[in-house]
C-alpha cells in the first residue's frame, strides 16, 4: 500500500510544527484542496486506493498522524487540530474538503466543530462522535484498556493480532491480498500511544454535540453495511445533528469500506465533493 498508485506519485515535505514536531505531508494533484485523516493504528498509506483517482479532480494531501507511520511526533489528540491547522497554513489553503476515517472522524468532527469555517465539507467514515455513548456488544467494543495493558508490558505483537481479529479490521475483508495489505500497515504500529504517559483517548474540553447542532455543513457519512452496531448508531447521531448531512451505505464493506469497495467509495466521494463545488 505504497503511496505511489498508478502513477500517482505524491511531493513530500516535512512540516515544523510549532511545538518542535515533524510532520511529513505528502500532497498530489490540483484543484479544490481534500485532506485525509488517517484512523488508529495505520497511516498514510490506508488511502492509496484513493490518491489517484482523486488527483485527477482535487489537490490531494494526506500525513502521517502524531504517533504513527514516519511521524517523528510524540502522539497527543489534542495536539492535532492545531496539526491540521499548520498543514493548511503551509499550503495556503484557506478552506478544505476533510475526510476523516475512524479515529481521524473523530478528530474531523472535533475540527468541524471548532473550526467550521475553514471546511469546504466534512466526509466521515467510521467516526466517533464525542460524548456520545452507543451500546455495542461485547465483541465489537474497542478494549483499548486491555490492548494498554499488553503494551506496557511489551507485548505489541499480541496487541496487533487482537486488533487484526477485531471486526473493525476483519468485517468485509475477504481478499487474501487485502488482508496481507492490512497487516503489513498494523506491523508498523509501534503502540507509542498506548504507552505514553497521557491517556490515548481522554476527553476532549469542548461539547462537540451542541457545537455540530449550530453548523450547517455539507457533510457525506460513509457507513459499511458490516459495520459494528456502534458505529452505525454514532453515524446515525452524527446525521441528526449536523444540517447538511447525509448517509450513504457500501453494501459489502464493514468498518473499512475505503480499502474493500475502493471503487464505489471513491466514485462517492468525488460526486459528492463535485456537488459541493457546484453549489459554492
Amino acid at each position: 500500500m505504497s503511496p505511489d498508485v498508478s502513477g500517482a506519485t505524491p511531493s513530500v515535505r516535512q512540516l515544523h510544527c510549532p511545538d518542535g514536531a515533524n510532520i511529513d505531508v505528502y500532497c498530489s494533484g490540483s484543484g479544490p484542496a481534500l485532506l485525509l485523516v488517517h484512523g488508529w493504528s495505520i497511516d498514510h498509506r490506508s488511502f492509496a486506493p484513493q490518491i489517484e483517482p482523486f488527483s485527477r479532480e482535487m489537490r490531494v494531501i494526506t500525513y502521517d498522524r502524531r504517533g504513527f507511520g514516519k511521524s517523528t511526533a510524540a502522539p497527543d489528540l489534542s495536539a492535532e487540530l492545531d496539526d491540521i491547522d499548520c498543514i493548511l497554513d503551509s499550503l495556503g489553503v484557506s478552506q478544505v474538503h476533510l475526510l476523516g476515517v475512524s479515529q481521524g472522524g473523530r478528530l474531523a468532527l472535533r475540527y468541524a466543530a471548532t473550526r467550521p469555517h475553514r471546511l469546504a465539507s466534512l466526509i466521515l467514515q467510521g467516526a466517533v462522535l464525542d460524548g456520545y455513548a452507543a451500546e455495542e456488544s461485547p465483541e465489537e467494543q474497542l478494549p483499548l484498556g486491555y490492548y494498554q495493558e499488553l503494551a506496557l508490558q511489551g507485548r505489541m505483537a499480541e496487541v496487533r493480532r487482537l486488533w487484526l481479529e477485531h471486526p473493525m479490521m476483519s468485517a468485509g475483508v475477504n481478499d487474501p491480498a487485502l488482508r496481507e495489505e492490512i497487516r503489513a500497515l498494523v506491523a508498523d504500529y509501534s503502540g507509542a500511544d498506548l504507552t505514553a504517559t497521557t491517556p490515548p483517548a481522554r476527553p476532549f474540553d469542548v461539547d462537540v454535540m451542541a457545537a455540530l447542532q449550530k453548523i450547517d455543513l455539507p457533510t457525506l457519512v460513509i457507513t459499511g453495511a458490516l459495520e459494528t452496531s456502534g458505529r452505525k448508531a454514532h453515524a446515525r447521531k452524527i446525521c441528526e445533528l449536523l444540517r447538511g448531512a447525509r448517509e450513504i451505505e457500501m453494501a459489502h464493506s464493514g468498518h473499512l469500506s475505503n480499502l474493500t469497495e475502493a471503487e464505489s467509495y471513491n466514485a462517492a466521494v468525488l460526486a459528492f465533493c463535485r456537488a459541493v463545488e457546484s453549489a459554492a
